[in-house]
């Protein structure tokens, strides 16, 4: 019946089970309390019942005294005489507090001399204690007008018990069973969800199926079965993309080289360099398209210093007698990332600058735990209105793909695929002193 319950079906079913016990259990308890709080008046006797038992006896000829104590007595509680004023039992030990309180209640009481000691000298506890739980009586010592003492011992078990524990405890811990069953069964109920949880992150990252177990109720089920179907149709579909993208690049690769070796026999200087710089640029297509395809964000996360990344890009373009500044950058800027991802960011960005601006301005700053790097270019700027979609896969603000005016318009897109996977954040806008900039905002690697 449960198995065909959806998940708000059984979490309600887990919940009404629970809270309807825990309802017949407190229900219980407070019945077998207010049963107890009868049963305790009646095992130990009130001050006002102490003062009147003393008056009574008092009062009794010394021929009715016996038979009045006989009807004084109970299961619990035995009322005796005793000759001679009132005095501690050998070994007992004493309560003088309850004595004073007793004083205090009733007047004839203060009148009266009095001893209340607990006379079991085995006990180990307090003595009051010991009295309430049953284990010692309680006994209590009035002076009579003729010199005697009435002696008023109470031995009761204040609490019903099974098997030696109270039923409250009994109750208690009835309560507390239930409690952790409903958690156990609401734990139970939620555990496929986390285990399904856990596989979508694992999946957004690495792109590699990862089944899980199909249990659970029957929408939940459901689910499960969807999204281990869908894992296994975008990891083909991954792997796919990947496979012909590799087969595209090597077929391009073997063709390009065909004609770089031709392009060495042209005699005329100009149209030889127009050449090689044709084939430069589809070399480059070519590998912003295969990294584009192959990658998934991911890489080898370790501890890199993006600072030592930015230096060597930077670098590297200079030594190529490219215009690019580094104005500002930390001596080191540690975080968890993929070092040849986050080189392809910077190499994209700057790659940008220089295309569209000439030059590049790049700066790396660190705050609040987080790295920030700039490009800035000296170009025309890019338009509000599509600072967005640059990012876009083969979007490209000018409509042509000669070599002046752009690449393939897969930078960006990969830079922002790489930069996400990293748990980062890319935008693009206004440069101060014109043209754009690139902000990209990573997290760094905690101390």
């Amino acid at each position: 019946m449960i198995a065909r319950l959806g998940l708000l079906g059984r979490l309600l079913a887990i919940g009404l089970v629970g809270f309807g016990a825990l309802l017949l259990l407190l229900g219980g308890l407070l019945y077998v309390l207010r049963a107890q709080e009868r049963e305790i008046a009646g095992q130990f006797p009130q001050p006002r019942q102490v003062a009147a038992i003393v008056d009574l006896i008092d009062a009794a000829l010394p021929d009715a005294r016996p038979r009045l104590l006989a009807a004084l007595s109970s299961r619990n509680v035995t009322v005796t005489l005793a000759p001679g004023p009132p005095e501690p039992a050998p070994g007992g030990r004493e309560l003088p507090g309850v004595e004073n309180l007793l004083g205090r209640y009733d007047p004839a009481l203060a009148t009266r001399a009095m001893v209340v000691d607990v006379p079991d000298e085995t006990g180990s506890g307090h003595p009051l204690l010991e009295a309430w739980r049953g284990a010692a009586p309680l006994q209590l010592q009035v002076a009579l007008a003729d010199g005697s003492h009435v002696v008023i011992a109470a031995r009761g078990q204040p609490l019903r018990r099974l098997l030696g524990v109270p039923t409250a405890l009994w109750l208690a811990a009835s309560a507390l069973l239930v409690a952790a069953l409903t958690l156990y069964g609401l734990f139970r109920a939620v555990t496929p969800l986390r285990r399904l949880s856990a596989a979508v992150e694992s999946f957004s990252e690495t792109a590699a199926p990862d089944p899980v177990p199909v249990r659970g109720p029957a929408d939940v089920r459901r689910l499960i079965a969807r999204f281990n179907r869908m894992q296994e149709r975008l990891s083909a579909l991954v792997k796919g993309r990947t496979i012909l993208a590799g087969a595209i690049s090597h077929d391009l690769r073997t063709y390009l080289t065909r004609l770089r070796l031709r392009v060495d026999g042209i005699e005329d200087a100009a149209e030889r360099a127009g050449a090689e710089s044709d084939l430069d640029a589809m070399s480059a297509i070519v590998d912003n398209a295969l990294a584009f395809a192959q990658s998934t964000g991911g890489g080898t996360r370790e501890t890199v210093d993006l600072a030592a990344i930015v230096r060597a890009e930077v670098d590297r373009y200079r030594r190529a007698a490219k215009s690019v500044a580094l104005l500002v950058a930390p001596a080191t800027l540690p975080l968890d990332g993929d070092a040849v991802g986050l080189g392809r960011v910077v190499a994209n960005l700057i790659d940008n600058a220089l295309r569209y601006g000439g030059m590049a301005e790049v700066g790396l700053t660190a705050a609040d735990g987080f790295a920030e790097l700039i490009v800035d270019d000296r170009g025309a700027g890019i338009p509000a209105s599509e600072r967005e979609a640059i990012f876009e896969p083969f979007y490209r603000l000018e409509p042509s793909r000669s070599r002046d005016s752009g690449g393939s318009g897969l930078g960006l897109a990969l830079a922002r695929q790489i930069v996400e996977a990293h748990g980062g954040r890319i935008t693009a806008d206004a440069a101060p002193a014109g043209g754009a900039r690139f902000r990209v905002l990573l997290t760094l690697a905690a101390p």
